[in-house]
């Protein structure tokens, strides 16, 4: 009926009304069509905004799971690395340790060797001073000795000598009295028979002298009167010269004496000089007899000291090569100890970027072998066996915190094989569910996949982005989606992780 309506309204119609109709109905269809193809395009809008939204989540989940295998990788890589260098460091420390000790035993024993061959040396030194010592000793013993004999002998020989010499004195004496009393004796009766005698012959002289002489006595005295006064002016001239030749007498008597006291004293000093130098001579031969056995033991000591001192430079040197050698290890040793620290100093740091993902639940139970280590007994120990164990129990907390990563690594590694054959079989049934979907046709197919099915066709040239359904079911969301599943649960349990057993024979 509507049609039949139409029809006859249009047959009704002039050519210019049923054009005007037509046009308007045009413009009507045409308004219909633009707002129908502007509300497809603002559902079409939004609708992308929105995959927009989620592609972004999705994308930004993939990289951070992503990032985050990543980093799983680079810290096994890095694991790897540390104890490669941590084995390599070691190695090198245990050879510089040997070098060292073999280093410090080598200049010991030449240390040692130096200290015997300068003891020998400073004992031979010291026997040869104690020989010479002795020897002199002796030399001084035995000259004190002969000159002690030598002068008891001449002490005795003078004694006897002087004893001697009193008793010949004391006999000579007693001769020379006995002579002398003889003589008076013989010249008293002599000098009474030649006075008997002489007065005798004078009486009998006299006599006859008396009468020769009266006549010539008067001329006798007239000559002796004037002999007297001859004799009176010749002393009166002589006398001065007669004083002087008196003393000069004196003094030739005294200096007579001294002279034969003087040729006495000479004689026995010269007997005394010809002993000093024949004791002279003896010593002297005896002293350079001692000088040359001296500077032929100096000679041979010079030697000695001259091949000692060449064998001290040579050491010196030996000594001073090894030095050096000991300095350019210990400044290689010293260089490969700063590369080490610093590379320690690197694992450090990401030692400390490592336990910003490190969980609460590690730290502590950390904290409560802190606690019974605090709390172990160590009573029958000292100080520093204390604080040795102290430092040995928190090597035991790296221990056991190494351990309780190397598990958490393979619960992640056996987690990591589950998720990746979850993610196999969620790829196969979204395959086969896409394809079922492609071979139904578009009755049972999401609004979505239709809303994007026209989509391509208005416009063909625009980018298919990720559809809900894939950015729902990708492996970041459901790993989100389990990861907040897993937390509730542990806020449920408290805290209690049970990891799964790995066998890895």
């Amino acid at each position: 009926m509507p049609k039949k309506s139409k029809v006859n309204k249009l047959a009704r119609m002039s050519d210019e009304e049923r054009a005007r109709y037509l046009q308007h109905r045009a413009d009507v269809e045409e308004e219909a069509r633009r707002r129908k193809r502007e509300l497809v395009a603002r559902f079409i809008k939004n609708k992308l905004d929105k995959e927009e939204a989620f592609a972004k989540l999705n994308t930004a989940k993939i990289n951070q799971e992503w990032r985050f295998i990543l980093r799983k990788v680079k810290c096994k890589q890095m694991t790897s690395d540390i104890q490669g260098m941590m084995s390599s460091f070691n190695f090198l420390v245990e050879r510089k340790n040997r070098l060292l000790k073999a280093l410090m035993q080598s200049i010991e024993d030449s240390d040692e060797q130096h200290r015997r061959a300068f003891q020998a040396h400073t004992e031979t030194l010291s026997y040869f001073l104690k020989v010479g010592t002795i020897r002199l000793d002796k030399l001084q013993s035995d000259y004190e000795q002969q000159k002690d004999k030598f002068l008891e002998n001449w002490d005795t020989e003078e004694s006897d000598i002087t004893e001697n010499q009193e008793k010949a004195d004391f006999k000579l004496i007693l001769i020379t009295y006995i002579q002398n009393e003889e003589f008076n004796n013989y010249k008293k009766r002599n000098e009474i028979e030649r006075a008997t005698v002489k007065n005798v012959s004078r009486l009998e002289h006299e006599e006859e002298m008396s009468n020769l002489c009266k006549p010539k006595q008067l001329e006798i005295e007239t000559y002796y009167g004037k002999l007297r006064d001859v004799y009176n002016t010749y002393i009166e001239k002589h006398n001065p010269i007669m004083g002087h030749y008196l003393t000069l007498q004196e003094k030739d008597e005294f200096y007579q004496n001294d002279i034969a006291k003087n040729n006495i004293l000479i004689q026995q000093s010269m007997a005394m000089l010809t002993n000093l130098q024949n004791e002279w001579l003896k010593t002297s031969n005896a002293l350079n007899c001692k000088l040359s056995r001296m500077s032929d033991h100096k000679e041979t000591l010079s030697k000695q000291y001259w091949l000692m001192k060449k064998e001290t430079k040579l050491a010196r040197a030996k000594e001073e090569e090894m030095l050096a050698v000991l300095v350019d290890s210990s400044q290689d040793a010293i260089k490969r100890l700063q590369e080490f620290h610093d590379k320690l100093s690197k694992i450090q740091l990401l030692a400390n970027i490592c336990s910003k993902y490190e969980q609460e639940a590690d730290n502590l139970l950390l904290e409560e072998i802190e606690d019974t280590a605090s709390n172990a007994n160590f009573e029958a120990m000292d100080d520093t066996m204390i604080e040795e164990c102290r430092m040995y129990k928190k090597f035991d907390k790296f221990l056991l915190k190494m351990n309780r990563v190397k598990v958490q690594t393979m619960c992640l590694k056996a987690e990591k094989v589950k998720l990746s054959k979850e993610n196999a079989q969620l790829k196969q049934y979204i395959k086969r569910y896409l394809t079922e979907l492609a071979l139904k046709g578009d009755k049972d197919r999401p609004a979505s996949v239709r809303i994007q099915s026209e989509m391509d066709k208005i416009d063909s040239k625009i980018t298919r982005p990720v559809t809900c359904v894939e950015g729902a079911l990708c492996n970041a969301v459901m790993h989100e989606k389990r990861m907040k599943l897993q937390q509730k649960k542990q806020k449920e349990i408290g805290g209690i992780r049970a990891y799964p057993r790995v066998y890895c024979w």
